[in-house]
């Protein structure tokens, strides 16, 4: 049985599990959690590899101990060498809808698809994913698919990507009772929330996109309650060896999963082996607050809260060799390791960060010499002297974008649901439907020149999306109430990139045209003026800055900056736009 594998980016993770392989190992499978007997703060899990060699045939299931803040970095179906992937079995790759709502989905075990005659075959390499033995028993979420389908998803890898970026939460969630897990992740709140609002104050060992998971489990009880679970049916069952665990979906409604894996029982399943990206819930706006590192002396004990690591490594070392028998050293170097990157599919949730100025408060802890560590761990520090580092371990959070001209409408829905005492309404326009704020909005199709213009062929073809089709050029139009002000935006449709010629990038991007922002004396006079300007932008190919001087009011062009901390696809865009009439965003938020 041979699998195609695929390059993917080099992760050089070399915790005792793997490190000393000799051979290449394919991840294939997570197994039972137990406790660790030697760094409590992490459980182990065990993982089940398969034997790959040159050829890419594939040899019996072995399993091996590793950490569960490790899962992250040990992906289903990616290819190990002494400690070092650099490739990856090539999945399927699916986006599905689903509902994350009790009724939805259910937890089954792969004893229940075997009792239900469900096949786990998969022509991929002509045999069943897995032998339905005892040995690989787990649970898995199997979803309703709208078309009568399933979508199966180890429960593992569920926990593993939709809880939260970081691997801090999963290792609290699991090793902690609810109390403790409060103590570990949340700070107390300076102000009490207003209405309409989720705020949260967390520590500083959690990644600043968790706050999302952090506020669900702080003011919606399904999601306290889904978080709850994880922990409690670990320690229901320890000390036994080895427990399987149940991870149901922490929020409700339906949304989208992205996923890899393989078809399974006839093509009536999708087997999900790992999650690329997932809607996030809707809701309340959260404001998120990260506390300042910490400034209490660090105490030893299980009880003692975690205090911030504060010497980031620089120099980051070529092989980081991570540890799953140690606790880090109080006061040591840290570390973030990337894992995967995750997708966020559909609209964002809207989350604010408070910003506030902070009174210096003097550090009462003792300064180390950190740098030195050669190893490092995912737990928390305990005692000093080990030369163990600390590990923070994440995945980064990529947007889906939905293509130019709609990234710039939900980016303004987006910045109207954030500031809704700022903008007070947004709408696109076409001179059929007038202003509306459906959600889908429809373009404005430019005229094509008559046979009689005379204009040269660049000009009268730049009207067409596609010459050959004779598909037309659309502009978006978008009227935005911001701060008792109407504003005006325009932006015109791109062309697709056209498929590289011989490897070669020479024309492959299309232009980046410039939007055109803008404000008017009398709003009679909108539809004359956008007349005008529609007919015009023609004659420019799309050079806006040409048609400015012309506007009954005010017009300026803006450009669309790639930000890399935005919220959505767009937002920097937008700002910018607003800039140009002078609006910026602490003006949004009243500051």
């Amino acid at each position: 049985m041979t699998v195609s594998l695929k390059q993917c980016r080099t992760f050089s993770f070399s915790d005792g599990t793997l490190k000393d392989e000799a051979e290449r190992l394919v991840v294939w499978w997570y197994g039972p959690v137990e406790k660790n007997t030697r760094a409590e703060s992490v459980p182990k899990i065990y993982v089940f590899f398969r034997p790959i060699d040159q050829n890419n045939n594939l040899g019996d299931v072995i399993d091996r101990p590793t950490v569960l803040t490790h899962i992250g970095l040990l992906r289903i179906g990616s290819v190990w060498e002494k400690g070092v992937s650099n490739s990856r079995i090539a999945f399927d790759e699916r986006t599905f809808p689903v509902s994350f709502s009790p009724g939805g989905w259910r937890i089954v075990s792969l004893d229940d698809l075997r009792k239900a005659g469900r096949s786990l075959y998969t022509s991929f390499h002509d045999e069943h994913y897995l032998p339905l033995d005892r040995k690989q028993r787990s649970y898995l979420i199997e979803f309703d698919l709208p078309d009568g389908k399933h979508l199966l998803i180890p429960c593992t890898e569920f926990f593993t990507r939709v809880y939260g970026r970081s691997s801090e939460i999963k290792r609290v969630l699991a090793t902690y009772p609810w109390e403790k897990v409060k103590e570990r992740l949340y700070r107390p709140l300076n102000a009490p929330a207003a209405p309409g609002t989720w705020p949260v104050k967390f520590t500083y060992r959690v990644h600043k996109h968790d706050a999302i998971l952090l506020a669900h489990m702080l003011y919606d009880p399904y999601a306290e309650q889904a978080a709850r679970k994880i922990y409690s049916q670990l320690e229901s069952r320890f000390p036994e060896d080895r427990i399987l665990f149940e991870a149901m979906p922490w929020f409700q409604g339906s949304g989208e999963l992205s996923v890899s894996g393989v078809p399974i029982d006839g093509g009536n399943t999708f087997l999900g082996l790992q999650i690329l990206g997932c809607t996030q819930p809707d809701g309340a706006t959260i404001h998120r607050e990260r506390e300042e590192s910490g400034t209490a002396p660090a105490n030893d004990g299980d009880d003692a809260p975690t205090q911030f690591p504060y010497h980031q490594l620089q120099d980051i070392p070529d092989v980081i060799d991570l540890t799953d028998d140690e606790e880090p050293d109080h006061g040591s170097s840290w570390l973030d390791i990337t894992e995967d990157e995750f997708v966020i599919l559909g609209k964002p949730r809207v989350v604010l960060d408070k910003r506030y100025t902070r009174k210096n408060v003097p550090d009462t802890r003792g300064v180390p010499v950190p740098g030195d560590e050669t190893i490092f761990s995912t737990g928390e520090p305990y005692g000093s002297g080990k030369g163990v580092g600390q590990a923070s371990i994440h995945a980064p959070i990529t947007l889906e974008s939905q293509g130019f001209l709609r990234d710039m409408w939900n980016a303004l829905l987006y910045l109207k649901s954030a500031y809704p005492t700022a903008i007070h309404s947004v709408s696109w326009f076409t001179f059929e439907d007038g202003f509306s704020t459906s959600p889908d909005p429809r373009l404005i199709s430019l005229e094509p020149f008559g046979t009689d213009d005379e204009v040269e062929t660049s000009v009268a073809n730049w009207v067409y999306m596609d010459t050959q089709t004779k598909v037309l050029r659309g502009v978006l139009v978008i009227k935005v109430h911001v701060l008792g002000q109407a504003l005006y935006l325009m932006e015109l449709q791109r062309r697709p990139p056209k498929p590289r010629n011989g490897g070669r990038e020479e024309g492959s991007k299309p232009p980046s045209y410039k939007g055109l922002v803008f404000t008017l004396d009398h709003q009679d006079s909108f539809e004359h003026w956008l007349r005008q300007v529609l007919s015009n932008v023609r004659h420019v190919e799309g050079v806006v800055q040409k048609l400015v001087r012309h506007c009954p009011g005010f017009a300026d062009t803006f450009k669309h900056p790639k930000a890399k901390h935005e919220n959505v696809p767009g937002e920097a865009s937008v700002l910018n736009a607003f800039s140009k009439v002078g609006i910026m965003r602490a003006d949004l938020s009243g500051h």
